[in-house]
């Protein structure tokens, strides 16, 4: 009676045996998902900081006298600040590549004037303390045909577009109407050129340069250069490092005096990216 007690379980032991001997394919590693059999895809999110330096020229409608040069560290009290970014790459029939690109970055300073200074027709005098905020919405769309130079090395020609959205915003005291907040939203669309070149390491691990830019001779300039560092330490998870020049000139050429900023940004980030 003991025995009996005992028996289906057995039974059930022996079924596991012969079905596992039976069905070996289920023991081998599942391939990762792949929401296409001709594409693969990559979502992902970067941190990190930049450091902003440079100059911004703000008119009011045109018209002469209305601003004056201001510096973003010495007027502004402008530095470094964090930065989030988003990113969707895509690679199509193993050559095409597809990678869109989302900056957010909103430095901040607090600064005592030690000069007067004019933004958008508003006068701030010497000894006026102002807070600043610049926003950059920063996004970038971009093509590439990858060639392979050894199987461990490609690059890729690109062509791409980069739209930037920039808003100050100075609260302080003015000559005209007190205590206010003064804000002026400027967009610019640069076409651009590019070139990707990727060095794959063992171990699922890779060095990458990325290199934009266009000269617009009469609407300004932007470059960008970007450095990074991945480890895909799962089929479907990557690992990013990168650090990053980025340099634009923005130039109105419709009035008498036009709106203009050049900026630079000097930063590093690190990253997620999720595969399917």
């Amino acid at each position: 009676m003991i025995k009996a007690k005992f028996q289906p379980v057995v039974f059930l032991v022996i079924l596991l045996n012969f079905y596992l001997l039976a069905m070996p394919n289920r023991l081998l590693a599942q391939d990762s998902f792949r929401l296409s059999e001709t594409a693969r895809f990559s979502f992902g999110m970067e941190w990190g900081n930049l450091w902003l330096w440079g100059e911004t020229l703000i008119p009011a409608g045109g018209q002469p006298g209305s601003a004056s040069k201001i510096y973003a560290q010495t007027d502004l009290g402008i530095d470094q600040s964090e930065s989030t970014g988003f990113f969707l790459t895509s690679t199509i029939l193993d050559s095409h590549l597809l990678n869109l690109n989302f900056l957010a970055y909103s430095p901040t300073g607090s600064k005592t004037l030690t000069r007067t200074v004019r933004f958008q027709n508003k006068t701030y005098e010497e000894g006026t303390q102002i807070d600043t905020k610049v926003d950059f919405n920063w996004s970038r769309l971009n093509y590439g045909y990858k060639f392979t130079v050894l199987p461990e090395l490609w690059f890729a020609p690109k062509v791409g577009v980069h739209h930037l959205r920039n808003t100050t915003t100075i609260n302080g005291s003015t000559v005209e109407e007190g205590l206010i907040s003064n804000t002026r939203s400027l967009d610019g669309t640069y076409p651009v050129l590019g070139l990707e070149a990727r060095y794959l390491l063992p171990l699922g691990m890779d060095l990458g340069l990325e290199m934009e830019g266009i000269h617009l001779i009469t609407r300004g300039y932007l470059g960008l250069v970007k450095l990074n560092a991945r480890w895909e330490y799962h089929p479907e998870v990557a690992l990013m490092l990168s650090t990053s020049y980025r340099v634009v000139q923005y130039l109105e050429d419709n009035q008498r005096l036009n709106n203009e900023w050049t900026y630079s940004m000097l930063g590093w980030s690190a990253g997620i990216g999720f595969r399917f």
